[in-house]
């Protein structure tokens, strides 16, 4: 196929799972600093998301 693009390999992954890690706790830490659950577990879920959207645009390259 001509558009067939390749698999991600292990650094791809690595690298992926690193940013999303990296950026729900930056997210997160408001809430952390602050010693409060309910703002910290919404902000991870929050950076979860645009955690998860980021990984998906950098595995599809």
């Amino acid at each position: 196929m001509e558009h067939e693009q390749p698999r991600p390999d292990g650094a791809d992954l690595a690298t992926a799972g690193c940013g999303w890690l990296l950026i729900v706790a930056v997210i997160a830490l408001p809430g952390l600093v602050l010693n409060d659950g309910p703002l910290t577990a919404y902000m991870v879920v929050v950076g979860g998301v645009i955690a998860s959207l980021w990984v998906r645009k950098r595995l599809r390259r």
